[in-house]
């Protein structure tokens, strides 16, 4: 809000000037001057029933009437000889006009006014233009009075005085951040997930093997170009307000702070394992701080109110259709929400020290220990053995290589066809004839697939690791087509006692080549 208005044409308003949804539009009307397009645009506001009128030399301001269901929205007319301009403003701290109220308010002035103008009479006007002079006296009247307003609340949100600087900072870097991992392959509209554990995304096996950085990291990673939009823009909102209130030094401990705190409730929810990454989790903490100091009575009640019931509609819209949609992590939502409230009420008591011109040091410390200690805390009763986390590092390096997917795809599929052909074996319902006749039709045919489809992976761009593995695999297979050969002379010998080392025999082969799989995977 921008304090010492003193002209009434450079603002005639009954509500601080923050950013809100406005239209406007211009008119051309020859043959008129000022004086007479004001008469008339008094008249036109009259017939509307926008009765709450106020005048200046050059405009005239009123608002909508406020009903159940909606808001009201200031009308600004001002006027020049053969013209007008004429806006409509939300000023209830609305985000959006989804209905185009606004335009639907500019076109119903423009029909009344081309109305009355048709219409009145040379007396009507006269009388108009008397009416003026009395509304210029109230407007001078209730200008200074919005004035004291306006002082009493810039004195504690500091609109006219503050910038978004910071705020601004942190939405280039995340735009950068993101150009930069899109030219590394992340994924414009469909993120690439390796990509973005790659550049510091909040992973459960990693973060919790140490990397503890990924807590800060992953709050300037996003999920595609509609992610990060949406953040942003969500960012820029609340930043409009609580920067220039908190300054900088508050506002970015708050933010990197609430970050932390949402990455670590992701954590603790997603018990499963996480790959998480997005903004949301600080700036729905930056709403939390927010929350609070609405909820106290550090702001004026003329501007708390709506706000403070704006942004709790905004807040609980996204935290319900962050619980109806899956890939929303509500959790780091919440956990954002809950540590920015906590850190917004340390905020307005050392806020309201600092009005009793009282020195307070201990907020920011006190927010930063509070922050480090519950990330330690989490982190240490939750470490990931160096083993599992090295194993996790070795999948990350192997599905860097071009051919990856496709390998994995192939193992897949292996491992689809080793189901196949071992379930004649393991099936204890069948005769012995039903049992041959299975591994025959079945097992086999799934066994030679299997080594048909591990032959193509040789020419392959993939890792040694994965090439050794598809070898080994190789050997199991051709393993099980052996132990099927003694299976079906066991069968066809009457259960001969002579096969049943033989057996043996590759029954230990198999089970060294699985050991030898599984210390390719550490």
């Amino acid at each position: 809000m921008a304090a010492g208005i003193v002209n009434l044409d450079e603002k005639i308003q009954l509500v601080e000037n923050f950013i809100m949804p406005k239209h406007q539009q211009q008119e051309t009307v020859s043959g008129m001057d000022k004086e007479t397009i004001l008469a008339t645009a008094l008249e036109a506001f009259k017939k509307l029933g926008w009765s709450d009128i106020y005048a200046g030399d050059e405009k005239l301001a009123t608002r909508t009437p406020q009903k159940w269901n909606k808001y009201s929205m200031q009308i600004l007319l001002t006027a020049g000889d053969g013209q007008y301009e004429i806006s409509s403003e939300m000023i209830h701290g609305e985000s959006f006009d989804m209905m185009g109220r606004n335009k639907k308010n500019t076109d119903a002035f423009t029909a009344a006014f081309n109305q009355c103008k048709s219409t009145m009479t040379a007396a009507e006007l006269d009388a108009n233009k008397a009416m003026l002079a009395g509304l210029r006296e109230k407007t001078t009247r209730q200008v200074e009075l919005d004035n004291k307003e306006a002082a009493e609340v810039d004195e504690v949100m500091h609109q006219s005085t503050g910038n978004m600087y910071l705020t601004y900072g942190i939405i280039a870097v995340n735009i950068i951040v993101f150009v930069l991992m899109a030219l590394d392959g992340a994924g414009v509209f469909e993120a690439d997930g390796l990509t973005q554990i790659k550049w510091g995304s909040n992973y459960t096996p990693l973060t919790l093997g140490g990397d503890w950085w990924r807590l800060i990291t992953n709050t300037f990673i996003h999920f595609g170009i509609i992610h990060i939009a949406m953040n942003m823009y969500a960012l820029f909102m609340v930043g409009v307000y609580l920067e220039p209130m908190l300054g900088k030094v508050k506002f970015g401990t708050a933010y990197l702070c609430t970050g932390v705190l949402a990455s670590v409730a992701s954590l603790w929810w997603h018990k499963e394992g996480v790959n998480a990454a997005g903004a949301s989790g600080a700036i729905f903490g930056m709403f939390g701080v927010f929350l609070a100091l609405l909820t106290s009575n550090l702001i004026p009640n003329k501007v708390r109110q709506s706000l403070l019931t704006n942004i709790a509609i905004y807040v609980g819209y996204n935290i319900f259709y962050g619980l109806s949609h899956k890939g929303i992590d509500n959790s780091a939502h919440i956990g954002g929400l809950i540590s920015g409230f906590i850190i917004g009420y340390i905020y307005v008591m050392a806020i309201k020290k600092e009005k009793q011109e009282i020195k307070t040091t201990w907020a920011l410390p006190a927010v930063v220990l509070l922050t480090i200690a519950g990330a330690y805390g989490y982190l240490n009763a939750n470490k990931v053995s160096a083993k599992e986390k090295n194993a996790v590092m070795i999948d990350l390096k192997n599905s860097s290589y071009k051919d990856a997917n496709q390998f994995n795809a192939v193992i897949d599929d292996i491992f689809k066809l080793e189901n196949n052909a071992l379930a004649p074996l393991e099936d204890t319902t069948l005769t012995t004839e039903e049992r041959k006749e299975k591994i025959i039709s079945v097992s086999y045919p799934s066994w030679n697939e299997a080594e048909t489809k591990l032959h193509t992976i040789a020419n392959m761009d993939v890792s040694d690791n994965m090439h050794k593995k598809a070898d080994k695999l190789l050997q199991y297979v051709q393993l099980r087509k052996d132990e099927l050969d003694v299976r079906i002379k066991y069968i066809d010998k009457a259960d001969s006692p002579e096969f049943i080392q033989e057996s043996n025999t590759i029954t230990d082969k198999i089970n060294a080549v699985v050991e030898a799989l599984k210390a390719l995977q550490q």
